[in-house]
């Protein structure tokens, strides 16, 4: 590749909002957590996000990343739930729940449940306090490791890790064994923009030794 055949991003001079749209443009696909918090009072929300991974098998972590408001730099109430009360739940989104789970991103007033808003349900944890969600075949429970800030500016990301300390995998995506089978779990990813994928067109290649 030649330098007329490249374009090249300077993030320094260039807006946050167009890096950002580059960035979800070229890291995918995505898989969605869709969290589970309450607040004090023991009011539920729930929100979907793409910036989301495991960081650990052996102590079991995984980590998302709420941003910081685009408009007014203010955190998500994700963020606040679990600052304040050091819980989550993350479940998985497959093709069953997409449109509900897009409904779910929704700004609402605070205090409204987005559960009730997108026609989902909540369902009680053992463990944590937030609830799973009925609807999604794998909940995981999780207790709040760290949170790590990389600015106040909006737009800006916090790093949330949290120890899953239950796992709960619906009997229908399981094969005999207990591994989760792909073609039955049908998880969604997002693209960039707009866009969503589907898991469907799956290949294997064997590992190196």
């Amino acid at each position: 590749m030649t330098d007329r055949d490249r374009v090249t991003i300077d993030t320094t001079s260039t807006p946050w909002t167009e890096v950002y749209k580059r960035l979800i443009e070229v890291v995918v696909p995505r898989p969605i957590a869709l969290v589970s918090t309450v607040d004090r009072e023991g009011r539920t929300n729930l929100a979907p996000y793409s910036f989301f991974t495991v960081v650990s098998n052996n102590p079991p972590y995984l980590a998302f990343s709420p941003s910081r408001s685009a408009r007014t730099g203010e955190l998500k109430d994700t963020l606040k739930n679990i600052l304040a009360m050091g819980e989550f739940v993350v479940a998985v989104v497959n093709e069953g729940i997409a449109e509900a789970v897009n409904q779910a991103a929704a700004t609402l007033p605070q205090g409204r449940s987005e559960f009730e808003y997108a026609g989902l349900t909540p369902a009680q944890s053992e463990r944590v306090r937030p609830p799973l969600v009925a609807e999604s075949p794998v909940n995981m429970e999780c207790e709040l490791v760290e949170v790590r800030t990389y600015g106040r500016e909006g737009g800006a990301g916090n790093l949330v890790v949290g120890r899953v300390v239950l796992i709960h995998l619906a009997s229908t995506v399981l094969d005999p064994e207990g591994r989760v089978l792909h073609d039955r779990l049908k998880a969604v990813g997002r693209m960039g923009g707009e866009a969503w994928v589907r898991t469907r067109d799956v290949f294997a290649l064997k590992r190196p030794e």
